[in-house]
C-alpha cells in the first residue's frame, strides 16, 4: 500500500471514531508504536486486521487505559501529504549507505566501504577480535578500518547537518544493522549526532542486502509503504482502497 493510500486508510479509521461501536462490524484498535503496527479486533476480541504504517509516518498513538479503542483524529492531523524529512542509515560490516530525504526525494546520499571482513572466512573484525588474531598485521588493519568506518559515517551525517540542519528537521531515522555495529556507531571517537534513545529512531524490519545506492533506493521505496494483513473477510472500511494493496 503506497503512502497516499496509507493516509486514506488512517482517514477512514478517523471517521469510524464517530460511528456506532456497538455494531457487528465494529473494529477496536490498539497499537505497537515500536513496531509501527495497528491491531484491529472485533467485539469478541478476535484479530481481524493488522496495519503496518509506513515508517515515515509519525509515531503511532497509544490507547489510554479508559479507552476502548484508539482515537485517530489527532494522529491523522499529524500526517503530512508528503513524508516529512527523514534519514535512512543502512550498515553492514564494511558497507554503509546513508540517505537524507525531503518530501520523499533524495537530497543527500553517501556510500561508505571499508575492509573489515577476513576474505576466506567472511568473518568481520568485530567478532574476530573476540577470539584471536589481535596481534596480526591483517587484524590490526581491519581494526583500524573498522574505527575509521564509523568515524566516516558520523562525520558525513554531521557534515549534512552543518549544511542543512538536517537533525532539526528529520522526524524519522530509519536504521538497519546488527546491535554490535550500532554499538560501535554510538561509541565512535567521532561522536554520533544522535543517541540510541532518540524517539525518532525506527528499525527497518526487512532483510537489507549489502548497502549501496540501489539498496538505499529499494529500502526507501519500502519505507513509504504500509502493509495490511487481514484475518477476516468483508471489512467495509477497506472497500475501494486504492488500485493496488500490498497484502
Amino acid at each position: 500500500m503506497n503512502y497516499s493510500d496509507s493516509i486514506d486508510l488512517i482517514e477512514r479509521l478517523t471517521s469510524l471514531d464517530s460511528q456506532n461501536k456497538e455494531s457487528e462490524e465494529a473494529v477496536f484498535w490498539d497499537s505497537d508504536p515500536k513496531k509501527g503496527v495497528l491491531y484491529g479486533t472485533n467485539q469478541d476480541g478476535e484479530k481481524v486486521i493488522d496495519f503496518r504504517v509506513p515508517i515515515t509516518f509519525p509515531t503511532l498513538p497509544t490507547k489510554e487505559d479508559e479507552q476502548k479503542t484508539l482515537c485517530f483524529s489527532d494522529y491523522s492531523d499529524k500526517i503530512a501529504f508528503l513524508p516529512k524529512p527523514y534519514l535512512l542509515i543502512l550498515i553492514q560490516s564494511g558497507y554503509a549507505s546513508l540517505g537524507y530525504f525531503e518530501d520523499g526525494e533524495l537530497i543527500y546520499h553517501k556510500a561508505i566501504t571499508a575492509y573489515m571482513v577476513r576474505k576466506k572466512q567472511g568473518k568481520s573484525q568485530i567478532k574476530h577480535l573476540n577470539s584471536k588474531g589481535k596481534s596480526r598485521l591483517g587484524s590490526r588493519i581491519r581494526l583500524q578500518n573498522t574505527i575509521l568506518f564509523f568515524e566516516q559515517i558520523n562525520s558525513k551525517l554531521k557534515e549534512w547537518h552543518k549544511k542543512s540542519a538536517i537533525f532539526d528537521k528529520v522526524e524519522c531515522i530509519g536504521q538497519s544493522g546488527s546491535p554490535d555495529l550500532w554499538h560501535l556507531f554510538y561509541t565512535s571517537k567521532e561522536t554520533a549526532p544522535f543517541q540510541k534513545d532518540d524517539s525518532r529512531l525506527r528499525k527497518v524490519p526487512i532483510t537489507v542486502h549489502a548497502p549501496n545506492f540501489e539498496e538505499l533506493q529499494r529500502v526507501n521505496s519500502w519505507a513509504n509503504r504500509g502493509k495490511i494483513t487481514t484475518y477476516k473477510d468483508n471489512l467495509p472500511f477497506l472497500n475501494n482502497l486504492g488500485d493496488v494493496i500490498e497484502w
